[in-house]
């Protein structure tokens, strides 16, 4: 009886909110009224940003709004044939007290996002950290879950001051959940092509919903250059500007530095799932650490990649092409048990003990790794890391982070 009446409570509620959300942004009393007189002529955006690297987000500036757009291509994981499909989002943020602009004619489609928003909810650990390096932190009403990296977002879930909404690579946002914290703005990662139903549905309501498309990005600096777009919600645009400004200009450093080696030497970059298979890098994100590291990827000649930058290769194939290899990233949080030594020893990398691994921040019992949160906000310190495992006489002051050497018997980082 007791669900039945909660079941009606909340129908009604949210046929509430879907015509609450259709008003605001078809109501002409809303839109295009432009009373407000300083509206039009004042310029709320003194610092913007300028998308160097990102393909998948862009952003322009207007007086009191910013006309922000996102897309990516998404597969569709309900059906079997593996369709898949160009989706774009349009979304004019509109600076809180002013009023928003006609969108009828030139973007029929767009969601109107007041801005800066007071409080946000995101559904994947990495966008936590993008929003921690711009210091919002402290703007977060719920996450995903307990994944989270960071041990005080964690303890905030755990006692319920953060809102646990699921996370985007397993299931749909928990709608409840966001009714009862009501974020200002939804960060929302979008995965699959059947996650577009969910971002329906948030907007209709009333929730304001972004589709987030960091992932999609073939590019590290890329990737990272979206805390800009985080920002866009906050009015943080300085404060990204000069984040994102030191990490390229690191980068930029670093590579220079690797240009030095005369001689590059060989690696690869994967590692063992199972029944003989291994998945390995040819020109993803990992293959381009390598690049700039000042490394020879062996895979990269006459291999060919899936859409995901790597290939699943037999031992038998791996050997043909890298068992001379000089470095090998064999370590990863997804890696299996690997085969039998006499098998292993026939890769020269193996033998030498050139191993490294991208485990140096786990947290096993929480199911956490921060190479999947802030590794991919700060490529410049994963890079860093790259080339003091490698060529160490480059960098011998650098503190690895993200990255280590590997340990054979114990199939991953050294034990203390």
């Amino acid at each position: 009886m007791h669900k039945m009446v909660g079941i009606t409570i909340l129908v009604a509620f949210l046929l509430a909110c879907q015509n609450r959300s259709k008003g605001t942004q078809n109501d002409p009393a809303l839109v295009g009224t432009q009373k407000v007189e300083t509206s039009s002529a004042k310029d709320y955006f003194s610092a913007k940003v300028d998308v160097q690297y990102a393909q998948k987000f862009s952003v322009t500036y207007h007086k009191n709004y910013k006309v922000v757009r996102t897309s990516a291509t998404l597969g569709d994981r309900s059906s079997s044939n593996g369709e898949a499909q160009d989706i774009e989002d349009v979304m004019v943020l509109v600076q809180r007290g002013t009023n928003p602009p006609v969108i009828r004619d030139s973007l029929p489609n767009a969601t109107i996002i007041y801005v800066p928003a007071g409080t946000v909810a995101v559904n994947v650990q990495h966008s936590e950290s993008y929003l921690r390096e711009i210091g919002l932190e402290n703007r977060i009403a719920a996450i995903g879950g307990l994944y989270s990296y960071n041990d005080k977002m964690r303890e905030k879930a755990l006692e319920g001051t953060v809102g646990q909404i699921g996370y985007s690579w397993h299931s749909p946002p928990n709608f409840e959940v966001l009714l009862k914290r009501k974020p200002e703005v939804f960060l929302m990662t979008m995965a699959s092509l059947d996650h577009k139903e969910s971002l329906d549905k948030c907007r209709q309501l009333g929730i304001p919903t972004a589709a987030v498309f960091d992932w999609a990005e073939s590019d590290y600096l890329a990737r990272a250059e979206w805390i800009k777009f985080y920002a866009l919600f906050f009015n943080a645009e300085k404060e990204a500007n000069q984040v994102f400004e030191n990490i390229a200009d690191k980068i930029k450093t670093l590579k220079s530095i690797t240009q030095s080696v005369a001689l590059k030497e060989s690696a690869l970059w994967g590692f063992y799932t199972s029944k003989q298979r291994w998945k390995m890098h040819i020109n993803s994100i990992p293959a381009q650490y390598m690049v700039d590291a000042g490394l020879k990827n062996v895979l990269l000649d006459n291999t060919k990649a899936n859409a995901d930058g790597a290939q699943t290769l037999t031992t038998e194939e791996l050997l043909l092409k890298g068992k001379d290899v000089e470095h090998w990233v064999i370590g990863d949080i997804h890696a299996g048990p690997l085969p039998k030594e006499s098998i292993m020893n026939n890769f020269e990398a193996w033998r030498t003990g050139n191993l490294y691994h991208n485990m140096e921040r786990i947290k096993p019992k929480e199911n956490a790794s921060d190479w999947y949160a802030k590794a991919i906000v700060r490529p410049d310190i994963v890079l860093e890391d790259l080339i003091r495992l490698v060529y160490p006489q480059l960098l011998p002051d650098h503190s690895l982070v993200f990255m280590g050497h590997y340990n054979k018997v114990t199939e991953g980082p050294p034990i203390n």
